[in-house]
């Protein structure tokens, strides 16, 4: 899935798959990577426009959609 690199405090790039409507979001603490399932693409679009992803994040994607946490490729 290609990321887009996003520079920001806690999210370092994030990505999107519209047929699977699974976002998948890189962490700069850890190089972590979370994937987030079920999440509608019209919430993509809101979340890589925001100037403070960070803050959309935790206010509209954490805890409201199934999270799993994935090794990097």
């Amino acid at each position: 899935m290609h990321r887009l690199r996003f520079g920001g405090a806690a999210i370092a790039a994030a990505g999107y798959d519209a047929q699977c409507a699974l976002l998948e979001i890189e962490f700069t603490q850890g190089g972590q990577i979370w994937q987030y399932v079920d999440v509608p693409e019209e919430t993509w679009y809101r979340f890589r426009s925001e100037e403070g992803p960070d803050m959309f994040f935790h206010r509209h994607i954490k805890g409201y959609y199934d999270e799993k946490r994935i090794l990097p490729v």
